[in-house]
This record gives structure tokens, C-alpha cells and sequence, in this order.
């Protein structure tokens, strides 16, 4: 008895909560309603290090993603209002990842093919983080097939420019093993990077012809081939075999679910044939994706929760749609995992789809996130945030690669008129589409933020609509309907990269280089329409101009 009491409390003390590491993103401010999430929704004592998602490489440099990423004279930038939680929560690191599925491998495969560019982008990445007061940097390459060498050589790089500069240095690696072993040198990533964040999620989802958890802890008896190393236990077992430290793993914990349409209703099962992604929630608006407080709403209204017992997760479905996703009780059941392999700690993918305002599933705010923390027994202050500290971001013409005039800032009575689709970008019709403006809600108005067009320029309905599919270095010609990242979004349209908001005047913008716009071999053209959503959430439409006769920039 001795003796197993002795190996519980081993046991527990290999995973000590030193790393609860929370990802963040900058689009979830553009989600509708009660699922517009902010930094002032975040508490400073949550997580122990916190991960702003995403920036972009632009000229082989860091760049902020978003119009609000930076400080403007104005107003703090949704980069300050981050790094700002430090001033409550001192022991709190806040990183900056770079990258994503969206951004693809093309950025990446610049920097790293050239050494003269790598050692640029590592020195101006110091200079960028420190400006920003980022304690590090997470490099999210998905992924790095073909180019291990050179991944393992930026690692190397970053590595030595950021000690002595004290900047941590992560990554966010892959759960497959088809990507993992083209991708990565492990033991020698083990020797540069602070920490791995193994995303060890999505391995099933709608862009498969049936029902399959996102997040299965162990394969099933019926699974074969490739689908059984599809499961965390698999991942976790690899990169410790090919030498990578437990104690610098964090397992990846997911807040959300993939949901499956059913080609039959009464066909319920792990592995039923299923007829396409699970139809768009309320708030995240996206087919195949449902967000933990989304789900809790569909159990209150009369959802069949099931268990498996292999995989060791829940599921639920009602009539033909079906989702699988975690909970507390599979959640307590990986922490355990977690602990029996000595791991350093969990990771979540996201904090903007917990239940973080508490509004949805009667467990408090944050109910996966803080259940974790408080299984694991991580004591913190209690949050001091308050409602009341809500700002407002503003524009910055950092996020476009043209040269623009410094944006401007302007009242107007008829702001709602004149943001008549909500937040998001609009073309200033009175002078012909050589300005253009932003709507960002501020309570029941909205602010408006003016950008005017460098010289020879104009603002392009298009770019707005075809960012709906603004997934870089990926071959769509492979993807059936959908990508399996939550920040990538429905394929439907040819794929192009938004470098800028404006076009050249008088030319075929598809293939002007100002526009810097990427096709891919496949074409597939999409019909916009009022109720289509682009990948920020903003609502898509055909804008025209005030006298009918054209379409500004075309």
C-alpha cells in the first residue's frame, strides 16, 4: 500500500502545472454578439503563458495580421491590450506565434531557403517583440515537409539571438506522423525550444466521408492502418521515442468540436457516413466547427450526449448532426495521461472558445480551461478584471503593404446608415474609391476609421470577398471541401493572398503584381451572397456603386 501511495504522489508531481499555455486569436473580435471575444475577456491568471495568434510574415519580417494589431496615437491596439494583462499578472508570459494554416508554408520556405533573409527576419523578430513587450516567439509552420534541415536551422538561430536577449522560443508541431517525419528534426528542436506545443486535435473532421473524434485519447479495436496512429496517446508515445523530453511537451487540449452531417439519422455511431460538415454555429459561423459554449447550447436543448470507451471522449448528436468534442470528464482523463508520461504541462487551442463570459453552460467562465487549472491544483489570484475596461482598437495602415497615408479617425451621426452590414470594410463611394473606411462596434455604435489609397490606387470589392479563402501555400486541388484547421475556413473560391486593400487602376487585378494576389492550378469560382461570411466572420456581399453603372476598381 506504501508503495503505491508513494508511486500517486510521483505520479503527480511529474506534471506540476508549471506550463497551462492558452492560445488566443485576433479574429474571434468579429464574431457576432455574445461571441465577440477581446483581451478584456481574458483573465491575467488563467494561463500561465498566453500565445497571440496570429501574426504574418510580410517582406520576410514579422507584420501584424489584423488593422488593430498595432497601437495607433489614439488608441491601444489589440497588441497592447494583451501584454497589458502583465501589469495585473507580472508572472504571466505572453508570446506572439507567427504563422497558421491560413498563412501556409510559402512565407516560411522564403525565409529559411536563404541564409542572408534568415539572419534578417531573426534580428528584426527581436526588435519587433521587444517593441511590443512579447516575451517570445511560437512558430506555427504548417508545416514543414520537405524543408526539415532548414526548419531545424531557423530554430537554431532564433535560438541563439533570443538568449541572450531572454525571449522564450516555442513551436506548435503536428499530431500525424505523415507530417511529423518529413517536418522535423525532434531531438535537435529538443535542443533549441523552450517548449513543443503538440496540437494533438483535429485528427478527424468533415474533410473525411464519416463520424471520427477530432481528439480520440486511443485508437479503436476496428480502426486500421493509418487511422490507428490517429490518437493522442500515439502522437505523445512518437516524439518522446524520437527524442524529444516529456517534461518540455504540452499536450494539446482543444475547446471546441468537429461536427459531421449524417447521411442517415439513425446511423449515430464512431464511423458513421456522414454527407459533409456539421451545419455553422451561431457564433462561429463555420461548417464542420462548433465552439465548446456552442455545444453546451445544443445539450441544453435536447442533445444526445454519448461516451466512447475507447477513445475516451464524449460525443453527442441530434437527428442528422453529430459532433465530437471534449468535456471535463475526458479532459481530467488526458490530464492523468498527461501526468503518467511526465509531460510539462497542457496547452488549449482556444480561449475564445471556452465558455470564457460564462453565458452558455452554467460552469462559470472558462469551465475547460479552469477546470484544468484547478485539477491540476495551480493556485492563482483570483481575476480582478472589469467589464468596464473595454477599449475600442483602431486602424493602423501597418497591415497593408502599400504605403498609405496615416488612417484618420471621424464621428458621424449616421455611422449605423453607413455600417449598414455591420463591422467590417467599406468603399467610400464619394470619391470614387480612392478612400475607404473600417466599422468597428464600440457598444451599441460603431467607430469608423478613414484609410486613403496611395497615388494611382483604389479600393476593391474583391479583395474582400475572394479573403474569404485566403489560405496560403496550400495545393486546393487536394482538399475536398474543407481544410482541417480551425482558422482555416471553407474552401470555395480560387485561393489568393490579400497583401493590400488596393489595386491598380485600369488593369486585370487578378493579375496585377500590386495586388500581390496567388492563383492555385484548380479554379473554383463562388457566387457571393448576403448570407455568406468571409474568414474574419464579416458579412460578404457585391458592393456597387451609389450610381449603378460600375463596380469601383474593377
Amino acid at each position: 500500500m506504501l508503495k503505491k501511495l508513494i508511486c500517486l504522489v510521483l505520479l503527480f508531481n511529474y506534471l506540476n502545472g508549471e506550463d497551462i499555455v492558452c492560445y488566443t486569436t485576433n479574429w474571434s473580435q468579429y464574431r457576432p454578439g455574445l461571441g465577440k471575444f477581446v483581451p478584456e475577456n481574458l483573465d491575467p491568471f488563467l494561463c500561465t503563458h498566453l500565445i497571440y495568434s496570429f501574426a504574418k510574415l510580410q517582406n520576410n519580417k514579422l507584420a501584424p495580421y489584423e488593422w488593430n494589431d498595432d497601437s495607433t496615437d489614439w488608441s491601444k491596439g489589440m497588441y497592447e491590450r494583451t501584454t497589458d494583462l502583465k501589469k495585473t499578472n507580472p508572472n504571466l508570459k505572453i508570446l506572439l506565434a507567427v504563422g497558421g494554416w491560413n498563412m501556409g508554408s510559402d512565407p516560411f520556405i522564403k525565409i529559411v531557403t536563404d541564409d542572408r533573409i534568415m539572419n534578417e527576419f531573426v534580428d528584426d523578430s527581436v526588435t519587433f517583440l521587444k517593441s511590443r513587450k512579447f516575451d517570445g516567439l511560437d512558430l506555427d509552420w504548417e508545416y514543414p515537409a520537405g524543408y526539415k534541415n532548414e526548419f531545424t536551422k531557423l530554430v537554431q538561430r532564433l535560438r541563439a539571438k533570443y538568449t541572450p536577449q531572454n525571449l522564450l522560443l516555442t513551436a506548435a508541431v503536428a499530431a500525424g506522423k505523415s507530417n511529423i517525419d518529413p517536418s522535423y528534426d525532434i531531438s535537435r528542436l529538443a535542443e533549441n525550444l523552450d517548449f513543443l506545443n503538440i496540437m494533438t486535435y483535429d485528427y478527424h473532421g468533415q474533410w473525411e466521408s464519416f463520424t471520427g473524434h477530432n481528439a480520440p485519447l486511443y485508437p479503436r479495436p476496428s480502426e486500421n492502418g493509418d487511422q490507428k496512429l490517429l490518437n493522442v496517446d500515439f502522437t505523445v508515445n512518437y516524439y518522446i521515442q524520437q527524442g524529444y523530453p516529456a517534461n518540455k511537451i504540452n499536450l494539446g487540449l482543444g475547446t471546441y468540436g468537429r461536427s459531421f452531417t449524417l447521411f442517415l439519422s439513425n446511423s449515430n455511431n464512431m464511423g458513421a457516413i456522414t454527407s459533409g460538415g456539421g451545419s455553422a454555429g451561431q457564433y462561429t459561423r463555420e461548417a464542420g466547427f462548433l465552439a465548446y459554449y456552442e455545444i453546451c447550447q445544443f445539450l441544453s436543448s435536447g442533445w444526445t450526449r454519448r461516451w466512447s470507451s475507447e477513445h475516451q471522449v464524449p460525443y453527442a448528436f441530434n437527428g442528422n448532426q453529430w459532433v465530437g468534442y471534449d468535456d471535463m470528464e475526458s479532459l481530467k482523463i488526458k490530464v492523468d495521461y498527461a501526468k503518467s508520461k511526465g509531460l510539462g504541462g497542457v496547452m488549449f487551442w482556444a480561449t475564445d472558445l471556452d465558455d470564457f463570459d460564462g453565458k452558455f453552460c452554467n460552469q462559470g467562465k472558462y469551465p475547460l480551461i479552469n477546470g484544468v487549472k484547478e485539477y491540476l491544483n495551480v493556485n492563482t489570484n483570483p481575476s480582478t478584471l472589469s467589464s468596464t475596461q473595454q477599449q475600442t482598437g483602431s486602424g493602423t495602415s501597418t497591415t497593408v503593404t502599400m504605403v498609405t497615408t496615416t488612417p484618420g479617425v471621424f464621428t458621424n451621426p449616421n455611422t449605423s446608415q453607413m455600417c449598414y452590414n455591420g463591422e467590417g470594410y467599406y468603399p467610400d463611394y464619394s470619391t470614387n474609391c480612392q478612400k475607404y473606411y473600417v466599422c468597428q462596434l464600440n457598444g451599441n455604435n460603431f467607430n469608423l476609421y478613414s484609410f486613403v489609397c496611395p497615388p494611382g490606387l483604389l479600393f476593391d470589392k474583391n479583395l474582400k470577398i475572394y479573403e474569404f479563402s485566403n489560405i496560403v501555400g496550400t495545393d486546393m486541388s487536394s482538399i475536398s471541401q474543407t481544410t482541417v484547421r480551425e482558422h482555416a475556413k471553407e474552401v470555395i473560391t480560387i485561393k489568393l493572398t490579400k497583401k493590400s486593400n488596393c489595386c491598380k487602376k485600369g488593369e486585370d487585378m487578378a493579375a496585377q503584381e500590386f495586388c500581390e494576389i496567388k492563383h492555385v492550378p484548380l479554379e473554383v469560382r463562388v457566387e457571393p451572397r448576403q448570407s455568406m461570411r468571409n474568414e474574419r466572420g464579416m458579412a460578404i456581399e457585391e458592393w456597387v456603386c451609389q450610381n449603378g453603372s460600375q463596380e469601383c476598381g474593377a
